[in-house]
């Protein structure tokens, strides 16, 4: 009974986690960028900071979960499962990734973010007509969070094959 609750669980804070990520990659920011820098500065500012926390303990209750699942409500019970058995190395695998992941998504990718929207002059420059500076490192941010992305699409690589 508890492994179905820890699976829907599971499901439904990695659906929040990586819908919610690619949402705003994918989604919000494409329209974000038809703004004037100004505004797209406070946007994206205010998105960050209030999406921010809900997205990390989305991911982090994936990663516990995930744990649950491979322990308690799963099939390893010793350090040496991790080894000795593929669904083992599989949960061990995807344990590391998925840490790593939020980890940089968490610390990395949301510092970035927050350091170019809290450079006022890269967006008055932009307002004032020299969006080049702006341009660079807002190219900075896409590729510190498609790495990001990427890990999501290894993550979902892992868990075919469970």
């Amino acid at each position: 009974m508890i492994r179905p609750f820890l699976l829907g669980l599971h499901i439904l804070c990695a659906s929040v986690w990586v819908g919610g990520v690619l949402f705003i990659g994918w989604g919000v920011y494409p329209v974000a960028k038809k703004m004037r820098p100004s505004r797209q500065q406070s946007f994206l500012s205010a998105l960050l900071k209030w999406s921010h926390l809900p997205l990390t303990a989305a991911g982090s209750g994936v990663m516990v979960t995930g744990f649950l699942l491979g322990t308690v409500a799963g099939p390893i019970r010793r350090w040496e499962d991790l080894w000795r058995l593929e669904y083992g190395q599989l949960w061990l695998i995807s344990l590391i990734v998925g840490l790593t992941v939020l980890a940089w998504g968490a610390l990395v990718g949301y510092r970035t973010a927050m350091r170019v929207l809290g450079d006022d002059s890269l967006w008055q420059r932009a307002e004032n007509g020299d969006p080049r500076p702006l341009v660079k490192a807002m190219r900075t941010i896409v590729l510190v969070e498609s790495l990001e992305a990427a890990g999501f699409v290894g993550l979902i690589l892992l868990m075919m094959r469970f």
